[in-house]
This record gives structure tokens, C-alpha cells and sequence, in this order.
């Protein structure tokens, strides 16, 4: 419910959006008779604001295919366990032939690592993701 909300909200900013990248463009440009006013400027600088708020900025990935432990490449494999309308539980499952290291990472305990619903994307703790790869 609070996704098709939220999926609704940004369906009818969006117009408002795109006026507003177009009006930054139109007073930053030297060459607009609206980009030769004093505060032309600051104007733009709003407005591009404005469009920097409302815009959809694309998800990235976790990219996460290998990690270094105790000098060895050590493959990770990422997948969806569940998948929500609004979130998803991903798994990170290292991979090796090396049997010291698959007993190594066979005694290792499981972490679960929750991002903060702060509107930020989870990929943002992608270092911290693949910090713990290594130890735990």
C-alpha cells in the first residue's frame, strides 16, 4: 500500500520535475534573456534543486564478485531470497575450491546486516558488505 503511494507521488511530481530542470537550463544559460537577470543564478540553482529531489535516480548494484581472504580470491554469489514490493533479502554465499579456505569459511558465524530506511539505496553500504565478507 505505502509503495503504490509512494510509486503515485513520484508519477505526479514528475511533470513538475522536468519544468523545473528546464528552467534551471533556461537561467543558467548566458545566452536566455532570463539568464541575464542579477539573481539568474541563484534561480537556477533552485530550481535545478527542485529537479535534483524529484528525480529517479536508477538503483546500483552490489557488484560484489570476489573477495580477498588470506590471500586468496574467494567468489561471491549474490541472490534474492525475498522479494518484497518495497525491499528485498539478498544472500552473499562465497564460493571455493580450496578446502582450508571452505573450512575457514565453514566456521565463520552468518551476519545479517539491515540498512536504515533513511531513503537512501542499501547498495550504499556496499564497502561495509563486502568488509564483512571477508571475516564473517
Amino acid at each position: 500500500m505505502l509503495y503504490k503511494l509512494y510509486e503515485n507521488q513520484r508519477s505526479l511530481m514528475e511533470p513538475f520535475t522536468d519544468l523545473a530542470k528546464s528552467a534551471a537550463k533556461l537561467y543558467a544559460n548566458p545566452l536566455s534573456p532570463l539568464g541575464q537577470f542579477p539573481l539568474s543564478q541563484r534561480i537556477s540553482a533552485g530550481y535545478d534543486l527542485l529537479h535534483r529531489l524529484g528525480k529517479d535516480y536508477e538503483k546500483p548494484e552490489f557488484g560484489i564478485r570476489t573477495v580477498d581472504i588470506n590471500g586468496v580470491e574467494v567468489a561471491v554469489h549474490e541472490r534474492v531470497e525475498i522479494k518484497k514490493p518495497f525491499c528485498e533479502l539478498r544472500r552473499f554465499k562465497r564460493l571455493s575450491d580450496n578446502v582450508a579456505t571452505l573450512t575457514q569459511l565453514k566456521d565463520q558465524p552468518a551476519v545479517l546486516i539491515v540498512a536504515p530506511l533513511s531513503g537512501h539505496y542499501a547498495t550504499l553500504l556496499r564497502d561495509t558488505v563486502k568488509t564483512m565478507l571477508k571475516d564473517h
